[in-house]
């Protein structure tokens, strides 16, 4: 496989991501070109981008302010020039299976597919990458660049709209590698859930009795049984639990701003 040469444009966002991204740029060395969106870093992330591109890795750097993950998504898509994109995280990687398996999607001319969702294989704090019989979340990031599109109403959870056919490739995975404490998770999960909600309220989304009730257990099951997070021993558990608390804080904050909203 010859380096640089696929014709796919790597897209990543990034600050503050020194320790991290070395491993992603490296992973995506068969791309033609490789768009860093910096939004205002000031560890060294940007002299590890730098190094990389005196070894020859063709990275074109820019910087824009933090303008939320949709519309620096956006300007990251703005700015690529190859057909393919890729889009992918500072802590992630593309494993060896998926990057032949990129290269082989991208090489047909018209294949009428527009868009391939990628498996993702998670990293859980003290066992390391989910066992490999997990079900791993599917997430749409190789996609034709001009038919694709930023969904700019999310505010977290975005992801790019692809109007044609899309599959799922089946070979390899991206490995997400950031060790993350039951306390920063939960932190996380408040900050998430609270984004989620404003996106919903402004699209006119009511609360549920049933979705507040059943929900948070029914994400639970979902990733514990049905993805086979139970694999994974009590790592899978709290895993699969951070999830529920996520849903619960999600619908709970729902019917919070419902209730404030009648009382306005």
């Amino acid at each position: 496989m010859t380096r640089f040469s696929s014709p796919v444009s790597a897209l990543v966002i990034c600050m503050n991501e020194a320790d991290m991204i070395g491993e992603c740029l490296e992973s995506v060395d068969f791309c033609a070109e490789i768009i860093v969106v910096d939004s205002g870093s000031t560890d060294s992330t940007l002299d590890v981008v730098n190094a990389f591109i005196a070894k020859g890795y063709p990275i074109r750097v820019f910087h824009n302010d933090w303008s939320g993950f949709p519309r620096q998504r956006q300007f990251a898509l703005d700015h690529a020039r190859q057909p393919w994109c890729l889009s992918i995280d500072p802590d992630e990687r593309v494993d060896d299976s998926l990057r032949q398996a990129i290269v082989a999607a991208t090489q047909t001319a018209n294949n009428g597919i527009d868009g391939w969702y990628i498996r993702r294989r998670d990293w859980l704090k003290g066992y390391g990458y989910a066992h490999r019989w997990v079900l791993h979340n599917r997430l749409l990031r190789l996609f034709r660049r001009e038919v694709a599109t930023m969904d700019l109403t999310s505010r977290v959870h975005e992801s790019f709209i692809v109007p044609g056919e899309t599959r799922t490739i089946e070979s390899g995975v991206l490995l997400h590698r950031r060790e993350i404490s039951v306390n920063d998770d939960l932190a996380r999960a408040n900050t998430y859930s609270g984004l989620k909600v404003a996106t919903l309220v402004e699209r006119g989304k009511k609360p549920g009795l049933v979705r507040l009730v059943l929900s948070p257990f029914g994400n639970f099951l979902k990733f514990y049984l049905a993805k086979r997070y139970f694999l994974c021993g009590r790592h899978g558990f709290i895993y699969s639990m951070s999830v529920m608390i996520y849903s619960y804080a999600t619908e709970a904050k729902l019917y919070e701003a419902s209730q404030d909203k009648e009382r306005a």
